[in-house]
């Protein structure tokens, strides 16, 4: 009788004043597992003192609020994350700041980053640059891909490797 009452009251009898008091008087930000079990236990304290009075902790009944209140906890905070994705303001995942930008009329595109090539065709230093057979490079000009030195790319790559900064280059060229 009470159930029908009530659904009576809340479908038919109502008007939008008491719907909008009501939701006024709503704490939306309070859907955690306490609070959600402690409202529980009390709705049923309230509107049925005579009919459940079973509120030991080891009660099936209360494992049966704690896992409504553990549900209810979860959707919370399941809708409130995905209500903070339709503002641009809190909204975290990529996905959703590029579909709320193209409901702006904006169409983000991804930026690339410069590049080129480069050639060298000889290199020379004035520093002493030793090779492997004990050769000084100072002041020599070496050829890429000379024939006429066996030696090229190994005197090639300590001049280059001798003119990078070793502390913002931790690999060697080759």
């Amino acid at each position: 009788m009470a159930q029908t009452t009530r659904q009576t009251s809340l479908l038919v009898q109502q008007d939008w004043t008491k719907v909008y008091q009501s939701f006024t008087n709503a704490d939306f930000t309070s859907y955690d597992f306490e609070t959600l079990r402690n409202s529980m236990i009390n709705y049923i304290k309230v509107y049925y003192p005579e009919t459940f009075n079973d509120f030991l902790e080891s009660s099936e009944y209360l494992a049966l609020i704690d896992m409504i209140a553990f549900l209810g906890q979860s959707l919370a905070f399941r809708t409130d994350l995905n209500a903070r994705e339709n503002f641009i303001d809190t909204a975290q995942r990529r996905d959703s700041i590029l579909k709320l930008a193209r409901m702006l009329s904006y169409n983000p595109s991804r930026t690339t980053a410069a590049s080129g090539l480069l050639k060298f065709d000889a290199v020379k230093t004035t520093e002493n640059v030793i090779d492997s057979a004990g050769i000084n490079l100072s002041n020599a000009t070496i050829h890429w891909n000379d024939l006429t030195n066996d030696n090229w790319l190994e005197q090639f790559t300590a001049i280059i490797n001798a003119s990078l900064v070793t502390r913002l280059m931790n690999t060697v060229f080759l």
